[in-house]
């Protein structure tokens, strides 16, 4: 037990906390996702202090979980009909069972204009059209397109503003010795992940995709044929190399790193491979001459233009059905835990994740070049499924080893589509 600016955490066996505020105040019970030894530990409670210490008119009782045990209590609590005011929340098939069940207050209308106050991608909209919960960061790109501008400067060539502009980079690129894309596709997943999903987005989009998943539509189909032959000619025209099938994931970065390539494709969190400040592969002067883009548009294609494959951050939710006293102090919270106070806190805290809030002020936090251009980067680029957060497993597996087979010609985009297709049929 211990003290801090006069409010009182109690970690019992269960790590109940509470925290008292002023008499006839409205009490909110909250059941959060937290690990008292996790590193950071300490800003998370800072922020729920200073939201008590701002409103003594809501008084906090916070229970503690983390891991299995916090999805057990919930999932018990919902089941007997005892769900708390706020809980912590995942955006998809995490507690999607709780959130499918009507139990959930959707967090549409608590938003309302302040909508605009948050990376679109962020407060997109989650199951069953609804937001469930207000995700704390911008979320996480599984498409991220590396470029290194000093070397596109070096060979006369620009930006591709299209993919029929960046296929014609090759014979100049490969001309001065350097590869094109680095992909580290050597674990099965990252073509699926990194890749495929965004072109899938591109090609097909999300509403067909989940029409594929529930057997409305199929992967034979031409959207998802169609991305299937724009990986098989990324690799037939050299703009990947087939010895990327061999690149081990952490040496991916390192031919990046060594300007050996002119573009790279991984997810946004492979920013700190470059960046970290103790053992960062490029020096802050290095890495300003990189942009974070993604894959340019493919003509004729279906989805969002610039989108990349994304998943939204966790958050927190609200109980449905609160009275509108509670579902005011409630609100309050979930808002205040993503809110410009938080999310200066948290960054202030040595959290580089960006926050879903914007404008917000990063001029005194610590961080590198690589690190401040992720902040810019969410709200340029809409989101779109990534294939292995709604495809079953058995489908996602035959994905991930057919596309190695793909790059390597020993299977056409057509013959894989309906083995794809038939690995998700048999589990439907």
């Amino acid at each position: 037990m211990f003290r801090k600016i006069g409010v009182l955490l109690c970690v019992l066996a269960f790590s109940l906390v509470v925290f008292a505020s002023c008499a006839g105040a409205v009490t909110i019970k909250w059941l959060h996702y937290f690990d008292i030894t996790a590193p950071g530990a300490e800003v998370d409670l800072d922020i729920i202090q200073t939201f008590a210490q701002l409103n003594p008119d809501i008084k906090l009782e916070v229970e503690t979980l983390y891991d299995d045990a916090y999805h057990q209590k919930l999932a018990a609590l919902a089941a007997a009909g005892q769900l708390p005011d706020v809980m912590y929340l995942w955006p998809a098939e995490r507690t999607g069972k709780i959130t499918r069940s009507g139990l959930i207050a959707d967090l549409y209308p608590f938003l309302g204009d302040d909508i605009d106050n948050y990376v679109p991608a962020a407060v997109a909209p989650q199951l069953l059209g609804r937001l469930h919960e207000l995700p704390m960061f911008s979320g996480t790109a599984s498409h991220m397109l590396y470029v290194n501008t000093e070397l596109l400067d070096r060979l006369g060539l620009a930006m591709p503003q299209t993919y029929k502009e960046l296929k014609a980079m090759v014979p100049a690129i490969r001309g001065a010795g350097l590869e094109a894309i680095a992909i580290p596709a050597k674990p099965t997943w990252v073509m699926q992940s990194c890749l495929l999903s965004a072109i899938v987005g591109r090609t097909a989009g999300d509403e067909w995709l989940m029409k594929a998943v529930k057997g409305e539509a199929s992967f034979t189909d031409e959207g998802f044929v169609w991305a299937l032959r724009i990986v098989e000619e990324m690799y037939a025209t050299g703009l990947i190399l087939e010895s990327n099938v061999l690149l081990g994931y952490g040496d991916g970065p390192n031919v990046f790193a060594e300007d050996k390539a002119v573009f790279y494709i991984d997810g946004d969190w492979r920013v700190s491979a470059f960046s970290a400040v103790a053992d960062g592969l490029m020096t802050p002067e290095e890495q300003e001459k990189i942009t974070l883009t993604v894959l340019p548009d493919f003509a004729g294609q279906v989805g969002p233009s610039g989108s990349t494959s994304f998943v939204a951050s966790t958050g927190l939710g609200m109980k449905a059905g609160l009275s509108q006293e509670k579902a005011e102090a409630a609100w309050k919270l979930v808002s205040f835990y993503v809110g410009p106070i938080a999310s200066k806190k948290r960054l202030l805290g040595g959290s580089l994740k960006p926050p879903s809030w914007t404008n917000l002020d990063i001029s005194d936090v610590e961080m590198g070049p690589m690190d401040r251009k992720l902040f810019t980067f969410y709200p340029l680029h809409p989101p779109t499924l990534i294939l292995d957060a709604v495809i079953p497993a058995d489908g996602v597996q035959r994905i991930n080893t057919g596309l190695q087979e793909l790059a390597l010609g020993d299977i056409t985009p057509e013959k894989l589509a309906a083995q794809i297709e038939a690995a998700v049929a048999s589990v439907r």
